[in-house]
């Protein structure tokens, strides 16, 4: 766990002017919201925002590995011992640090914001949980098919996994059965439709989530054991 740390850690360190772009983006944006506010503001705040924090979870997993294999990292950190399902893991523990982060300002800020407008901030703290769960959920997805794609490929293919319900179920997510195999699909589906208040099925896309993290490390930790890393990416 020691080594998933220090990779995570060292990951997050080289991604920090995303961190940085991201954090003042949001800080920003939120601000810019602040400004004579009104209701339907701090609801655009809350259905759009946490958006672009599920889109930069999987754009932050998808290049790591070709990055890496092309910078030589990789047979680097892979030659001091250290297992390939550690090396992904660390990649996907440092996205989820990020995405952490990201959903605590984006919970702060909105919480800021409904106690400016008298607004309810009930839930807003599950919200913010289910929205890091399915980030780390979307990172892991993106981390799998970059094993074996290019990375606009992985994407492509990471970004239908998620959220193929939403193109093929006419009902609403909340009353599908299949938001309980596509966290991350009932995750933009809340937050699309959302409004002030406790938001159904948030714990059960909290676990699911986790779950599809789960399994999409250990799937992506068998193929790329079995992968060259040695072959140049040119």
């Amino acid at each position: 766990m020691r080594v998933v740390l220090l990779l995570a850690q060292n990951y997050v360190r080289m991604q920090w002017v995303i961190l940085l772009i991201m954090t003042l983006y949001l800080l920003g944006i939120s601000g810019v919201f602040s400004v004579h506010q009104q209701r339907q503001e701090v609801l655009f705040f809350l259905r759009s925002q946490p958006l672009y924090v599920l889109f930069i979870a999987l754009m932050l997993a998808v290049p790591a590995i070709e990055a890496d294999r092309k910078s030589r990292r990789l047979l680097a950190v892979l030659s001091k011992g250290i297992h390939r399902w550690q090396y992904l893991a660390g990649i996907l523990c440092g996205c989820g640090m990020m995405t952490a982060f990201f959903s605590f300002i984006v919970w702060a800020m909105a919480y800021a914001l409904c106690r400016r407008g008298g607004n309810p901030t009930e839930g807003l703290g599950l919200l913010a949980a289910a929205l890091c769960a399915s980030g780390i959920a979307a990172a892991s997805a993106g981390l799998l098919y970059s094993t074996f794609l290019h990375p606009l490929l992985a994407t492509a293919a990471a970004a239908g996994t998620l959220l193929v319900p939403v193109a093929f179920t006419t009902e609403r997510m909340a009353n599908s059965a299949a938001n309980v195999f596509f966290p991350v699909a009932r995750m933009v589906d809340a937050l699309v439709h959302y409004h002030f208040g406790l938001v159904e099925g948030l714990w059960t896309i909290i676990i699911t989530a986790v779950i599809c993290a789960v399994a999409f490390l250990a799937i992506a930790s068998a193929i790329f054991d079995r992968r060259d890393v040695t072959i140049s990416p040119e």
